[in-house]
Parts: structure tokens; sequence; C-alpha cells
């Protein structure tokens, strides 16, 4: 589904949205937990959210810009 595109969905997501942003969450923190404080997981998700809603949804991707920013 694209959350961009159709208006019923603005703003929602699918279950299988959730599952790969989930799964690139957990991916990412456990690579960078000591150093992960609430606020700076709060951002991360935010980072996760808006790079997907832009249309990145390969949950590879999604990690590897991730990552390589938080290096």
């Amino acid at each position: 589904m694209d959350v961009l595109r159709d208006p019923t969905h603005i703003g929602m997501f699918e279950p299988q949205d959730l599952d790969i942003l989930q799964c690139v969450f957990v991916r990412l923190t456990s690579v960078q937990a000591p150093t992960l404080d609430e606020m700076r997981a709060r951002a991360l998700a935010r980072s996760i959210i808006t790079l997907y809603r832009h249309g990145v949804r390969d949950p590879d991707q999604l990690f590897d810009v991730l990552q390589v920013r938080a290096s």
C-alpha cells in the first residue's frame, strides 16, 4: 500500500508495514544499544518512518541508510 497516494489511509500503516518498521527498529537498536537512550530511540523511530513514507521500503536499505547516519 502506498500511504502517500491513498487519501483514505493518510498517516496509517497496514500490519505488514508495521512489521517492516518494527524489524528495522529492532535491528538498528541491537546494533546501537550502548548509545541509545529514549530520546535517540524516538529520533531513530521517526527517521525510519520518514524514510518509509518517502518510499524507502526495503528493510535492508532502511537499515543501511540509518546505520550510516548513526556512525
